[in-house]
């Protein structure tokens, strides 16, 4: 498990930087609420919204790794259930890899209810003053992600509420750095190098997704 958790933080440190696109401007809109010296600590507020992000992180792997339990209570399902994670962490790894499929299409279905928690965010932003700052955060961890399905499909096949948490919450702190920086990063890093690294993340995860499949298959007994 230890090798799981520190792979589950690189992912979220390296995969961050896929939060360009949506999380920079609405973090970038929270924060132009707080001016320094003026109001509430921006360090305090950033703390709080990351701090209620990893929450929400946190609970929806300990739920989708009960899911796991639940459904790998026999033998044969718990092979299942790890081969369909495995090919749908694969189908996410060719998306971030350019190549569409499995993966863009669900983003297309999610696509409304994505602009409807943005716009409930963005009507809430004046809680960026505020300890509700926090709330802003939870409601961040709510917004559909590419990254967040990996993770959440390997909370799956785990098949246990407290691994599934622990994975969860090693991921979300290990996109707190780009988060918290986004600001200042987002001016120094292209188009051109984002999708390198991105490039380079799709690799990762789908090697992770080949990984689900094998230990899938070998449950099933078919090696």
């Amino acid at each position: 498990m230890g090798p799981g958790l520190a792979a589950a933080f690189l992912f979220g440190l390296l995969g961050s930087t896929h939060c360009f696109g949506m999380c920079g401007p609405l973090v970038s809109l929270y924060a132009s609420q707080l001016a320094p010296g003026a109001g509430p600590s921006p360090l305090r507020q950033h703390f709080l919204f990351n701090l209620g992000r990893v929450l929400v992180y946190t609970n929806f792997g300990v739920l989708f790794g009960a899911a796991g339990f639940i459904l790998g209570v026999r033998p044969w399902t718990a092979g299942l259930v790890g081969l369909i994670a495995g090919l749908f962490v694969l189908a996410m790894g060719t998306h971030f890899l350019g190549v569409a499929g499995v993966a863009t299409r669900l983003e297309r279905l999610l696509a409304r209810p994505t602009g409807a928690l943005v716009g409930i965010w963005r009507r809430y932003v004046i809680l960026a003053r505020s300890p509700g700052i926090l709330m802003l955060g939870a409601l961040h961890g709510l917004l559909p992600c590419p990254l967040l399905y990996v993770m959440f499909t390997s909370a799956v096949a785990l098949g246990d509420p407290i691994r599934g948490g622990i994975l969860l919450f090693c991921f979300s702190l290990g996109t707190v750095p780009m988060m918290w920086g986004i600001g200042m990063l987002g001016q120094h890093l292209g188009p051109a190098r984002r999708l390198a690294w991105q490039r380079v993340f799709g690799g990762l995860v789908t090697v992770w997704g080949l990984v689900l499949v094998i230990h899938g298959l070998q449950s099933l007994g078919v090696f």
